[in-house]
C-alpha cells in the first residue's frame, strides 16, 4: 500500500506538473497576443462569427446577437489598454512556479503522511494474533 501512495503522488505531481507548463505557455501566447495589438482583431473576427443553428434551439438569437456586439464593445473599448496588459503579464510566470510549488508541497505533505498512517496499521498476523486465531 505504501508503494501505491506514491505511485499517486508521482502520478499527480506529473500531471500538477503539466498542467502548470501548459498555463505557462498560454500566458505567454496571451502576452503575445495582448502585446501585438493582435486581441483586437481576433476579438472583433470572433464577435462578427455566425451563429451555429444548433445553438438557437438552446439560446435565444436575440440574447446571442447582444452577447456579440458586447464583446466586441468591449474590445473596441479597451483597445488602448490591451496593450498594457500584455506587457503585464510577465509577471504571471512567476506566481504560476510559487502555486505549482505551493501544490507540490501540500501533496507531499499528504503522502508523507499516508505513508507514516500505513506503517501504523498492524498487520494481519498480528491481529490474528491479538484475536487468539
Amino acid at each position: 500500500m505504501k508503494i501505491a501512495v506514491w505511485i499517486v503522488f508521482a502520478l499527480l505531481s506529473a500531471l500538477w506538473t503539466g498542467g502548470a507548463l501548459l498555463v505557462i505557455a498560454l500566458s505567454e501566447w496571451a502576452a503575445q497576443l495582448l502585446g501585438s495589438g493582435d486581441a483586437v482583431a481576433a476579438g472583433t473576427a470572433a464577435a462578427q462569427w455566425p451563429v451555429p443553428t444548433w445553438v438557437s434551439l438552446w439560446l435565444d438569437p436575440a440574447s446571442i446577437k447582444l452577447a456579440q456586439e458586447a464583446v466586441l464593445w468591449a474590445i473596441t473599448a479597451s483597445r488602448d489598454v490591451l496593450p498594457m496588459l500584455g506587457s503585464a503579464m510577465g509577471w504571471l510566470e512567476p506566481l504560476i512556479w510559487l502555486l505549482w510549488l505551493l501544490g507540490m508541497v501540500i501533496m507531499l505533505v499528504l503522502a508523507i503522511a499516508g505513508h507514516l498512517l500505513l506503517g501504523r496499521i498492524p498487520r494481519l498476523e498480528t491481529l490474528k494474533q491479538r484475536a487468539g486465531f
